[in-house]
C-alpha cells in the first residue's frame, strides 16, 4: 500500500488520530455503528478511482476482475478459509442477508428463527417474507443482563423443543449474530448451531457477523456446520463504507443458489451463472470500496508490525474491559453481560431509569462537548444503558471524561 500520508504506527491512543479524518472536536464513542476509514486506505481507494476513470474499459473488463480476485483471497485468509472459492464481496451486511433470505425457495409455514436482539434489518427482511411468502417467524426472547452462556442456549433450546415435530421440520433458517448490535454481546455460535441442527439437520444457519471482522479474531471453520457467514469491513476493519463479504458453505451454493440484489448483464440466471460471477459484477458502479478491504488489512499489518501481532484487538478489547469496569463502578451501576461476552463493544447501565433523561444526556454531550454516546433502552426490562466502542484512537482519559460529564448532567 503506497501512500503520501505519513502513517503513524506509534503507540495506540490519541496519537492514532492522525491516521483518521475524525474532527478534532469530535469524540467518537460510537465507532461500532458506522466505523471510520483510515486515511491511507482512503488514499488507496482514491488511486483505484483514478485508474478506473483513466481507462474505463480496461478497468471494468480486466483490472477490476484481477484485483477483486486477489482481494477475495486476502479476506478469505483473514477469516481462516483455505480458499476464496466460496467468498464474495458486496456492499454491506444488509445486502448479504437479503441475498440469502430472498434466494431461498420458501413455502407457506416455513419458519425463520432469530433472537429478539437480532438486528432490525434481519427482522424487517423476515417480515417482508412473512407477508410475501407466508413464512412464520419464531423470535426467541433474550433477557438481559446476560449472566452465562446458558442465558442464550437455554431459551433457544426451549423454543425449538416446544415446536411440534411438524413445525420442527419446517424450520428453514436460524439467524444468529456473532456479535449482536444492541445490546452488544458475543453469541456462542457453535453451540447455537448444534442446537438448531439437532432439532432439524436440514435447517440452515446464517451468522450475521456485521461487527466481527476486525473486532475479534474470526475463524469460520471453527464455528461448526454453519451455512452462511457475513461481515462488514467498514466497521472495525477501517475500510471504506460499502465493503463487506459473504461466505457460503459449498453445500449450499448449488442448492440455494444465492443471488445478489441486482441481476446484471453477466448473470445469466437461466444458464446457471456460477456463484462468484453472479456477485462479481452487479452493473456499472464504483467497486473500489471492495478492493480497499485489502488495503485496510495492509494498514492493520503496518500498525501491528510496530505494536505486535494481534495488538489492535488486544488494545481495543483491553480498553473496553477497563472502561466497562471503570464506568459501572463510577456510576454505581452494572454491565449488561460479563466481560467475556464483550469485545471492543460493551454495554454499561446508565445511572438513571429515565430514558427521556438519558436521550437528553446524549444530545447534551454532543452539542456541548462533541461527544457521541448512545443512550439506549431495553424495553422488556426498562433498563437504560449505553453501548460504547473502544478504538485504537481512544484512551482511558476519554472514558474518565465522559464518566464525569454523565454524573454532572444527571445531578442537575
Amino acid at each position: 500500500m503506497s501512500m503520501s500520508h505519513a502513517l503513524n504506527t506509534t503507540t495506540f491512543g490519541h496519537a492514532m488520530l492522525s491516521n483518521f479524518l475524525l474532527d478534532p472536536s469530535y469524540l467518537n464513542l460510537n465507532h461500532g455503528s458506522f466505523g471510520t476509514a483510515a486515511k491511507p486506505v482512503l488514499e488507496a481507494q482514491h488511486n483505484y478511482v483514478l485508474q478506473q476513470e483513466a481507462r474505463p474499459d480496461i478497468w471494468f473488463r480486466e483490472t477490476y476482475k484481477t484485483l477483486i480476485a486477489s482481494t477475495r483471497e486476502r479476506v478469505s485468509a483473514e477469516v481462516g478459509l483455505p480458499s476464496a472459492d466460496n467468498l464474495v464481496l458486496l456492499e454491506n451486511a444488509s445486502a448479504a442477508v437479503n441475498a440469502i433470505f430472498r434466494s431461498l425457495s420458501l413455502k407457506p409455514g416455513d419458519i425463520f428463527v432469530y433472537f429478539s436482539t437480532a438486528y432490525g434489518m434481519v427482522k424487517n427482511t423476515a417480515a417482508f417474507l412473512e407477508i410475501d411468502k407466508g413464512i412464520k417467524i419464531l423470535e426467541v426472547q433474550v433477557k438481559v443482563p446476560i449472566t452465562s452462556t446458558a442465558s442464550l442456549l437455554d431459551p433457544m433450546h426451549e423454543a425449538l423443543e416446544s415446536l411440534s415435530a411438524e413445525e420442527q421440520a419446517k424450520v428453514r433458517i436460524a439467524t444468529f449474530s456473532h456479535i449482536s448490535s444492541v445490546p452488544a454481546f458475543i453469541e456462542p455460535i457453535k453451540e447455537l448451531t448444534e442446537i438448531v441442527k439437532s432439532i432439524n439437520p436440514s435447517a440452515l444457519v446464517l451468522v450475521d457477523a456485521a461487527h466481527a471482522i476486525g473486532q475479534i479474531p474470526v475463524d469460520i471453520p471453527s464455528l461448526g456446520p454453519i451455512d452462511y457467514y457475513l461481515s462488514n469491513a467498514h466497521k472495525w476493519l477501517y475500510a471504506p463504507k460499502g465493503s463487506a463479504f459473504l461466505w457460503t458453505n459449498p453445500s449450499q451454493i448449488d442448492s440455494v443458489r444465492p443471488q445478489p440484489s441486482v441481476i446484471s448483464s453477466e448473470n445469466d440466471v437461466a444458464g446457471g451463472t456460477d456463484y462468484l460471477t453472479r456477485f462479481g459484477y452487479t452493473g456499472t458502479k464504483d467497486f473500489t470500496a471492495y478492493l480497499s478491504i485489502a488495503d485496510s488489512l495492509d494498514f492493520r499489518d503496518s500498525l501491528e508490525a510496530t505494536n505486535g501481532k494481534g495488538s489492535i484487538i488486544e488494545y481495543t478489547n483491553g480498553l473496553a474491559k477497563w472502561a466497562g469496569d471503570y464506568l459501572s463502578s463510577k456510576w454505581k451501576t452494572s454491565r449488561l453481560s460479563p466481560p467475556e461476552f464483550e469485545a471492543a463493544l460493551f454495554n454499561v447501565v446508565l445511572p438513571t431509569t429515565d430514558y427521556k433523561r438519558a436521550t437528553d444526556l446524549q444530545t447534551y454531550l454532543l452539542n456541548e462537548y462533541g461527544i457521541y454516546m448512545l443512550a439506549l433502552l431495553d424495553e422488556p426490562t426498562s433498563i437504560v444503558y449505553t453501548r460504547l466502542s473502544a478504538q485504537i484512537y481512544l484512551e482511558r482519559d476519554d472514558f474518565v471524561k465522559v464518566g464525569d460529564l454523565v454524573l454532572d448532567f444527571l445531578s442537575k
